[in-house]
């Protein structure tokens, strides 16, 4: 079900191993639904995702939100363990204040 206002994301683990975890990743806004897949690297906590299927491109701010989380994730792994599954629902932020976080 798609979000009536702002967006939410979802990732749900699908393998780990000692390179990291490979999660399948959607997007979810009134505008659209995005799905792709998400390697976080256990030694640094990078993050990367392939190709996003969808219409047009996915939301920046919402790929922002999904990266930290993912990023939360891995700081926590070593004691919690991956997560098998998460989702969040965040506001569109204002334009204004993110031009402000960007310059």
């Amino acid at each position: 079900m798609q979000p009536e206002a702002g967006g939410r994301f979802e990732a749900l683990l699908i393998h780990q191993d000692e390179a990291g975890a490979r999660f399948r990743v959607e997007l979810s806004t009134a505008g659209g639904v995005w799905s792709s897949e998400a390697l976080v690297a256990k030694a640094s906590g990078e993050v990367e995702w392939g190709a996003w299927s969808g219409p047009g491109e996915a939301p920046e701010w919402l790929c922002r939100y999904l990266r930290a989380a993912l990023r939360s994730a891995w700081r926590a792994h070593e004691e919690d363990g991956w997560p098998r599954r998460f989702t969040r629902w965040r506001e569109v932020p204002d334009a204004r204040r993110a031009r402000d976080e960007e310059g």
